[in-house]
This record gives structure tokens, C-alpha cells and sequence, in this order.
């Protein structure tokens, strides 16, 4: 017998539309019908509930137990919908030791290690090694550690690296005093250069020489958040600030070095190098030098993609 095919759907997308039904049916106006849609919409999502209760039961006594829930975790929209009823049947503590355990070998390879310290409140507390001078930075680290999380514990509400805040503020603060240090003297007649706000036309994707690529999903991506994303020749800086994405390459305008141990305080990026502001809402042009800027890259969103144009 054939395998039935069954058509691809993004789970998140999924999940996010039935929580926007909800809030819809919860704002409308005729107080009793509103109640009784609201009553059976949970009637319904307690007789799932109750009926996916009784399959997972099923399988405690089958020899292929671990395979099955290996399964259904692999599986985007049954993950989604285990997670709405807090059905997944693995801990979510065991799940990040696990995932965990399956980066270690690659951390190795590369000069550093991970050691999993607890998972509370949603949060898991990890403390990274780093041995060697081509060991990638923390925030790459926790980048890729991230990544992997992401599919393995979707639940986990985010990642605490120890003693990783201490040092991005000791790096802020050598990089102002250096910055103080380097840049040229102003005199009194020279004013700091204010940039006017000018909202960005939309971008021209047709005529973009270069190829497209899917560097990370739009949905979920908060505003005023911002991302490193680096893996195979892909080396980016990706943020999102007045609902707008911003892409740029992952290099300092000066030095051309990664920018991977900047900190970014919306919207400004602080270059570690040489204590620069730059400013990612306007076009990445320096605040203390405007005749510097990051390289920005054509950007579009595409099917729930955030897609950019590598040449």
C-alpha cells in the first residue's frame, strides 16, 4: 500500500490564526452568542485533549514506545497541537538535556563545550567553555545552541548563559572608552549629527542581482529584536524594528571584522571593536561618523521568510 500523502502545514502559522479566532470571538459584541461559540470551541479542544490523553496512554506498553515519541516530536504540527494541552511526552527539562547532549561532539570540535546547569521556570541555565583563540565567540555559541533548542524544546521560553551578561557589559564599556580614545576631538562649533527618521520606501526585490535565501522565520520574530545568523557562507546581522526587517552583513565598517560581540540596544548596534554606534533603523550609518555605515542587503518576506539576496 501506498503512503498517503499529507499535505505540509506550518504549524505555527496554524496555531497563531486559531489564537486570533479566539480573540476575534472574544471581542464580539452579542454577549450570549459569544459565550456559546466560546463553550464549544473549549468542548472541543477538551475532547481532543482528552482523546490524545488516552492515545499517548496507549503507547506506554508498546516495545516501540521511544520511536513513537520520537515521531511525533519530528512532527511540526503534532508537536504544536501536544504542546497546546501539555501533552508532550517528554519533560521539558529531559528535552533540553538531550538535545543538549546531541551538540556537544560538534561544540568539541570547535574548541568549546556546554554543560546544562538547570531548566526553571521555562528557562534553561547553561555555562559555556571556550578553549582556544579560534573558538567561535559566546554569542555564536548561543546562537547555535539556540537553533538547536528551537526544534528540540519549542515550549522553552529562552536560554541564560552564565556570566555571559557580566562580560557583554565589561566589552560595552572597553569599547566606549575606546571609542572616546580614537575618535577625533570636537570642537564647540561641531554638533553631534542628528539623523532624521525617514520611513524606507518599499525595497525593489525584482530588479536584485544575486541569489535569494531563507535566513530565518518572520513569524515569531518580535520587534526590536535582533539576530546573528551564521552558518555555511551566510554571516548576517537581522533585526526588526517598527515592524520593518533590517539585514546587514555581519562586519564592522571599519575594521570589516564580525560583529558577533557587539551589543545592540534598539536600535543601535555598539561595535565592539572601536566603540561605534551604528545605527540599524537608518540604513546602518554610523552616529558619530555618517560617512560610515554597514553594508544593507535587499531584504523580502516570503511565505512567513525572511529572505535576503546573497551575491
Amino acid at each position: 500500500m501506498n503512503d498517503v500523502e499529507i499535505p505540509e502545514r506550518d504549524a505555527e502559522e496554524v496555531v497563531n490564526q486559531l489564537s486570533a479566532l479566539v480573540e476575534e470571538l472574544e471581542a464580539y459584541p452579542d454577549e450570549e452568542l459569544r459565550n456559546k461559540v466560546l463553550n464549544l470551541v473549549q468542548i472541543i479542544l477538551e475532547l481532543h485533549g482528552d482523546a490524545l490523553r488516552r492515545i499517548l496512554t496507549t503507547f506506554e506498553s508498546l516495545p516501540l514506545k521511544a520511536e513513537i515519541h520520537s515521531r511525533l516530536l519530528g512532527d511540526d504540527v503534532i508537536r504544536a497541537i501536544l504542546l497546546i494541552h501539555g501533552l508532550l511526552p517528554v519533560e521539558l527539562p529531559a528535552r533540553v538535556a538531550a538535545a543538549i547532549d546531541e551538540l556537544r561532539p560538534l561544540l568539541l570540535s570547535q574548541g568549546c563545550d556546554v554543560e546544562l546547569l538547570d531548566v526553571n521556570n521555562g528557562r534553561a541555565r547553561m555555562r559555556l567553555m571556550r578553549s582556544g583563540k579560534g573558538a567561535p565567540p559566546l554569542a555564536a555559541l548561543k546562537l547555535e545552541i539556540e537553533k538547536v533548542l528551537d526544534v528540540a524544546a519549542p515550549d522553552l521560553l529562552g536560554i541564560d548563559i552564565e556570566g555571559m551578561s557580566e562580560q557583554i557589559e565589561a566589552t560595552a564599556k572597553a569599547a566606549a572608552l575606546l571609542g572616546s580614545i580614537i575618535a577625533p576631538p570636537q570642537t564647540e562649533s561641531q554638533q553631534p549629527v542628528k539623523l532624521v527618521q525617514i520611513k524606507r520606501p518599499p525595497p525593489d526585490t525584482k530588479n536584485v542581482s544575486g541569489t535569494w535565501v531563507s535566513v530565518v522565520r518572520s513569524l515569531g520574530f518580535e520587534d526590536e529584536q535582533f539576530k546573528i545568523i551564521s552558518y555555511a557562507e551566510i554571516n548576517l546581522l537581522v533585526c526588526k524594528l517598527g515592524g520593518e526587517f533590517y539585514a546587514y552583513r555581519n562586519a564592522c565598517a571599519v575594521s570589516r571584522q564580525p560583529l558577533d560581540d557587539a551589543v545592540f540596544d534598539s536600535p543601535v548596534l555598539t561595535c565592539a571593536c572601536h566603540g561605534y554606534k551604528y545605527d540599524l533603523g537608518r540604513a546602518g550609518r554610523c552616529v558619530e561618523h555618517p560617512e560610515l555605515r554597514l553594508q544593507s542587503l535587499p531584504l523580502k518576506i516570503e511565505d512567513d521568510k525572511v529572505k535576503v539576496a546573497i551575491s
